[in-house]
């Protein structure tokens, strides 16, 4: 199959080592996103590909930013983005988002509000960038692309919702090895200090559990 979103799949399904370990998570996203697209035919997927825009960016870079309006949603090929929030001019983790993964602020580009959060990369980052007003052309020539939409949007919450129940029900130490079990290819370029925010602990109780966890 030609498509370029389908091969963007593709590519990460075969390049992503085959270990009974890999992570749940990613093989969800691949899932997921292979049955989304399949309901699309090929004439539609290359008019969706003739809208996305290939882009690069560097670590530490501002993909949306908070208190603007996403006009864009990504579709994640490579490294790490994270979505940040801000209190009192100190920055939390709300979430990291590794490939193959589409994302967005999703409240601020579909109700065109603004942002409560900004995304930024956390490495080097290879993705696909489709306009808000490219997507709105879209579903006119492709009705059935909402559909797809509503079913990413739909594994988005169902991602976010098992986050906030881990943070209810697991341990700091049990969040900490469920996250590097789920994104064992990718968890060791995530600082040490946006890991801790996003597990929702200090720094200092990050290192006693790494150094409890090396000496099991």
């Amino acid at each position: 199959m030609s498509m370029e979103i389908k091969n963007i799949i593709a590519s990460q399904i075969d390049s992503t080592p085959k270990k009974d370990n890999m992570g749940h998570r990613i093989k969800q996203m691949q899932e997921a996103y292979t049955n989304a697209f399949s309901i699309l035919k090929d004439s539609e997927l290359s008019f969706l590909n003739e809208k996305m825009v290939s882009k690069q960016f560097k670590k530490d870079e501002v993909l949306i930013k908070e208190g603007t309006i996403a006009d864009d949603i990504f579709f994640l090929h490579s490294g790490i983005v994270a979505s940040t929030y801000t209190i009192k001019s100190k920055t939390f983790i709300r979430d990291f988002y590794f490939p193959p993964l589409m994302f967005t602020e999703q409240e601020s580009f579909m109700k065109r509000k603004m942002c409560k959060f900004s995304i930024v990369s956390v490495t080097d980052i290879k993705c696909q960038v489709l306009s808000y007003k490219d997507l709105q052309t879209a579903f006119i020539k492709i009705p059935r692309l909402r559909e797809v939409a509503y079913d990413m949007l739909l594994n988005g919450f169902i991602n976010l919702s098992n986050r906030f129940e881990n943070l209810l029900t697991l341990s700091p130490e049990e969040r900490y090895v469920k996250l590097l079990n789920e994104n064992s290819q990718l968890f060791h370029k995530i600082p040490l200090k946006m890991l801790a925010s996003y597990l929702g602990i200090t720094d200092v109780a990050l290192s006693r559990i790494r150094k409890r966890i090396s000496q099991k």
